[in-house]
Formats: C-alpha cells, structure tokens, sequence
C-alpha cells in the first residue's frame, strides 16, 4: 500500500528513518506529523505578525528537526535559514522567504496526504 518510491520521486529521503524504525512507525510519524503542522504554522504566522523573532526562532527549529528526522531535506533546509535570519533578527529576509517556507511545507503536506492514502 505505501509506496517508499513515491516519496523518493518527491524529494522525501526516508530511507534512515525507515530503517532505524520501521516502515509501520515511519508512517505512524508522518499522520502526527500532519497531525501537528497546520498549529506549527499558525504560531509562526503569529510570531512573524508580531515581529516575535525569538517564538518564530523556536516554532521553526522545531519544524526544521521534525523535517531532519523525516526526510524533508529542501523543508529542513530553508526552516535551518529562516532559524538562522530569525535568530539574527533578519525580519526582512523572512518577510520575503516566508512564502517559499509555506509553499514547501504544503507540498510536503500534499505529498504525505497522496502517499498516506488520504487525500
């Protein structure tokens, strides 16, 4: 039913995890992880509308680790960025990227809602 090939073919390295875990718990990860992110966004839209660059630091180290640890390397990537410009106090470089961050994490979703079979 999953097919570890599709997320492959859509720039998810799951590989590692799968192995350390097994294919049943990676899954099990992916539906929290869905789960979890509509709120991770929601608390970095926040923190960016209230110029909150310590919050915004945290929800997106947060979402970069979660991305790390699940194959998400382009998401993991650009979160790592937009941590790093947060937590520099770069607002104006993260005005201008955040569309690119949510546009990623958006295909992720996509992406984990076709292989997780519910979309």
């Amino acid at each position: 039913m999953y097919d570890v090939n599709f997320l492959k073919n859509n720039k998810i390295n799951a590989d590692k995890c799968i192995s350390e875990l097994g294919l049943n718990t990676y899954n099990e990860l992916l539906h929290v992880f869905l789960k979890e992110i509509i709120d991770m966004v929601n608390n970095l839209n926040k923190s960016l509308c209230s110029n909150n660059m310590q919050d915004y630091s945290t929800y997106v180290h947060g979402i970069k680790g979660e991305s790390l640890y699940l194959g998400f390397k382009d998401l993991a990537s650009r979160a790592l960025t937009h941590q790093e410009k947060s937590a520099a106090g770069d607002i104006e470089y993260i005005k201008k990227d955040y569309d690119n961050l949510i546009n990623e994490i958006c295909r992720i979703i996509k992406v984990l809602r076709i292989y997780l079979g519910s979309e």
